[in-house]
């Protein structure tokens, strides 16, 4: 009886082992082909990773994060606080189209936003913060704009 269920437990494990072969072996080949407009299999990791150099110590900042921008106030031609950043309208290609500048108001009530050229503003270092200077513009000028909404430029804006 001993020999019986040792050859049955033996055939039990062989016959586990011999299906777990047919299982690996038999499973479809994995797909060699890109889907459109994906990175093709074995693409230079060169043409999708970027490396940036480190800041310098002490230099004024050549970039920075988003984040760091918003909510800052923008000081005007006569070094007034003309305006705050509100948030970046992007194009498709990745280049920024539009600063969303907050101006006007009190407490938040009365306040609009208006579209303001990239190249209209400057980052510079005042001390240790970051310094946005629009020294073409004024209260008068941001006030008087056209206000825009949002929702109505940008689909699906929250």
């Amino acid at each position: 009886m001993k020999s019986f269920v040792l050859a049955a437990g033996l055939a039990t494990l062989l016959g586990s082992a011999a299906f777990a072969q047919t299982a690996t072996t038999t499973a479809p080949a994995a797909t060699t082909t890109a889907p459109a407009g994906a990175m093709a299999t074995g693409a230079a990791s060169s043409d999708v990773i970027v490396v940036l150099p480190q800041a310098t110590q002490g230099a004024a900042p050549t970039m920075f994060l988003s984040d760091d921008l918003d909510g800052k106030d923008i000081y005007g031609a006569n070094n007034e606080k003309i305006g705050e950043i509100e948030d970046f309208i992007l194009n498709a290609d990745g280049s920024v189209g539009a600063v969303v500048v907050e101006v006007g108001g009190f407490l938040g009530v009365g306040e609009k936003d208006v579209l303001v050229n990239w190249s209209a503003l400057q980052i510079a270092m005042d001390g240790d913060e970051l310094r946005v200077n629009a020294p073409g513009l004024t209260r008068d000028v941001l006030t008087n704009a056209q206000g825009v909404d949002l929702d109505q430029i940008v689909p699906g804006h929250d």
